[in-house]
Parts: C-alpha cells; sequence; structure tokens
C-alpha cells in the first residue's frame, strides 16, 4: 500500500499570504520580530522554525545567530503560536484559502482507489491545517498526517507522518511538496519525493535537488494521478 504524503501550503492550497498576516497580527505587540518576519522566505518551514526564527530577531545582536535561536524557550514559541491560530481562524473566516487547479478531482481520484492512503506531511501545526484545509473544503480527505506541532525539523515531521502511515498498513511512501526543503526532509527521513512547482520553484529547480519525481502543478489529474501511482525511480 503506497502512503502519499502531501505538503499544504503552496501544495495543496493557495492563501495569498493569509498565513504570513496570521502571524504578523501575532506579533503586533513585538515590532522586532515582526520587522523579521516581514524579511524572511518561509517557504518549506515549520511554524515552531519560523517563531524561533523571528522570536531570535529580539535578542542582543551581539550574540551570535545559532546562541540566540538556542535561547528561544518552547513556551515563547508556544504563546506566539496561540495567538497566531486565534488570528489565522479570523483568515479562514474570510476564506482566505483555496485549493490549486486540479487538487479536488485528483484527492476524489486517490481516495476512490484501493491500495493508497492519503495523508499530511506539513510543517503546519495540527490545528493550523485543520482550519485551512476546511477552508479549502480539502480536509475530509486525508486520514492522518504529520505536523508542525509534532516536532520542529520537517526531516521528523516525515517521519512521523510515515510511522502513521505504517501502523495503517503502508508499504510504501511518496512526499509530495512544492520546495526543496521538502524534498530534502524526505530523503533525511528515507523517502522519494515528487517535486510540485505551484509555488516558488520551477520543475527544474525541485529536481536539480534530487525530487524523484516533478511536476508542474495537478491539473493534468490523470496524468498527476499516474505519475503519483507509478514506479519510483
Amino acid at each position: 500500500m503506497r502512503a502519499l504524503l502531501f505538503d499544504l501550503d503552496g501544495t495543496l492550497t493557495h492563501s495569498g499570504g493569509a498565513g504570513s498576516r496570521a502571524l504578523g497580527q501575532a506579533l503586533h505587540a513585538r515590532p522586532r520580530a515582526a520587522a523579521e518576519l516581514r524579511k524572511m522566505r518561509l517557504d518549506g518551514m515549520t511554524d515552531r522554525a519560523i517563531a524561533r526564527a523571528v522570536l531570535a530577531a529580539e535578542g542582543n545582536q551581539a550574540v551570535p545567530l545559532d546562541e540566540r535561536l538556542r535561547g528561544v524557550t518552547a513556551s515563547d514559541i508556544d504563546a506566539v503560536l496561540v495567538r497566531y491560530l486565534d488570528a489565522l481562524a479570523v483568515q479562514c473566516a474570510r476564506q482566505a484559502y483555496v485549493a490549486l487547479p486540479g487538487v479536488f478531482v485528483l484527492l476524489e481520484r486517490l481516495q476512490a482507489r484501493g491500495g493508497v492512503l492519503l495523508g499530511l506531511c506539513t510543517g503546519n501545526l495540527a490545528r493550523g491545517a485543520e482550519l485551512k484545509l476546511t477552508c479549502a473544503g480539502l480536509w475530509g480527505s486525508f486520514r492522518f498526517g504529520g505536523y508542525g506541532s509534532d516536532a520542529e525539523p520537517r526531516a521528523e515531521i516525515v517521519r512521523t507522518a510515515w510511522s502513521r502511515a505504517c501502523e495503517l498498513g503502508a508499504t510504501e511512501g511518496l512526499v509530495i511538496g512544492d520546495t526543496p526543503r521538502d524534498v530534502l526532509a524526505a530523503h533525511d527521513a528515507g523517502l522519494p519525493a515528487c517535486g510540485v512547482a505551484t509555488g516558488r520553484y520551477s520543475v527544474h529547480e525541485l529536481a536539480e535537488h534530487g525530487a524523484e519525481l516533478v511536476l508542474a502543478d495537478f491539473s493534468d489529474v490523470e496524468r498527476s494521478e499516474r505519475l503519483l501511482l507509478g514506479p519510483l525511480r
């Protein structure tokens, strides 16, 4: 049985920056952290890693960055992410998240097949993933997942998703995402990856980072289904 482990933002959905807006609102009383957020490229980062990075910007700039990152406590991160989830719920109530072309039909077709498990493999907190995918009408497509609330490093999230897939009977897995971080985390966890160029990175760039499969997008549903279920080189 093959487990297909999907990233969320930029892979399944588009939001026009709703997640960044929500986090910015959560940081409104912390101007240095909010300023750092505006400078960052968040593609492929986990929620906890993003919160750690922006909070580290509040520290003494004479202290090396690695030390400042280590100095950010779990409770500090948790406090920011609680406010973030509240702000994200408001964004989702405004229908901020929409499914990318082909995603609805592709997931329906995959669900209808035997021998396929659909799961999530995302840096979003579990509650954040639920909010976003419910908004986009996709939450019910997934039986399980690995989330940013399970771990901070992306490779650990992949390992968690894969462990849960194995508990459901999976014998092989494929991670699907739109950034090199998705590809590298899949490989760190011992799984192949499919890069989908629906975000910032091109098919060529995703292939250069070692993705075993690459897709421009999911608009050609039949081809996407065939590749996701075909041989993994």
